[in-house]
């Protein structure tokens, strides 16, 4: 069932495996919404929620991340991408774990994969149509700073999303959405502190000031983001869904046990917010499909 709400999903490379517990919760009750927002590996982690294949996107992350061309330091002097982008968003979904490409055509999500623009330090919103030809975008918006190389689309130089917005809230308000479920990787005390960096970031893209100057800001725009989830929270316009205790794991983590139980804890954390999920969705009303 679709809702006339937003879903927004921030990112934060292997923590990703907390949103997969998630996205599985909302495979599982039959639900999707108006708007889907994902943030670097919350953008790829949505692929496998809208094409409705329920624990893909744990299984690829635990079957591969032992393989040197998915993440590795190999793959990053190679390639120039510690995650290897031909690996895992074109060999993986095409060959290995199939993804199913019209299962994603026939979701009714308007899906965006959000992207950070070099030239100018802004995000962009870029919607996905169709996975077979748009896979580029989601590759964008995961591509890190320092590990990864610089995306060009449509003329346009991109890298992660997460630099300019980490957490699309605001973006999905201003689409319209006055009712959002927002995934986070991060427990509830968390803030995020200044780039630490800034140095090396302002050395390898000194040609893109404005890039730079997001990335030193992105901190306070980050703890703004969550300033306003909390707010809203209150309000019974959000629920938020996050981990309940600091994620103990690292952005690159290679121990699959430890990937399976933070796919674990989301799915928990997801149904102990059921009874608060439904109702924000009853709130927001089903979503009518043209």
């Amino acid at each position: 069932m679709y809702y006339n709400a937003g879903l927004v999903l921030e990112g934060g490379g292997m923590r990703g495996a907390y949103t997969t517990g998630v996205l599985d919760f909302l495979n599982e009750n039959d639900i999707y919404f108006k708007d889907c927002y994902g943030v670097s590996a919350g953008s790829g982690n949505a692929c496998s929620y809208l094409s409705g294949q329920k624990g893909r996107a744990i299984r690829v992350m635990v079957d591969y991340i032992g393989d040197k061309r998915y993440c590795s330091v190999g793959s990053l002097i190679k390639t120039g991408d510690m995650f290897g982008a031909e690996f895992v968003y074109y060999t993986i979904p095409q060959q290995l774990d199939i993804y199913d490409y019209d299962a994603f055509l026939r979701c009714k999500t308007n899906f965006y994969a959000v992207v950070t623009n070099l030239e100018t330090g802004k995000a962009e919103y870029l919607p996905i149509k169709d996975l077979r030809v748009d896979m580029d975008k989601v590759l964008a918006s995961s591509s890190l700073p320092l590990i990864s190389r610089i995306q060009e689309i449509d003329g346009k130089k991109y890298l992660d999303g997460g630099i300019a917005d980490s957490i699309p809230i605001r973006q999905s308000i201003k689409s319209g959405n006055g009712k959002n479920l927002v995934v986070l990787t991060r427990d509830i005390s968390y803030r995020k502190k200044p780039s630490s960096v800034v140095g090396a970031l302002k050395l390898k893209y000194r040609k893109y000031p404005y890039f730079v100057e997001a990335n030193k800001n992105r901190y306070k725009e980050y703890n703004s983001a969550l300033e306003l989830i909390k707010r809203e929270e209150k309000n019974g316009s959000i629920v938020a869904v996050r981990p309940q205790k600091p994620i103990e794991i690292s952005r690159f983590e290679k121990d699959a046990d430890k990937l399976k139980q933070l796919h674990e804890d989301g799915y928990n954390d997801a149904c102990a917010k059921k009874d608060e999920i439904f109702e924000l969705l009853k709130s927001a009303g089903e979503f009518e499909i043209k």
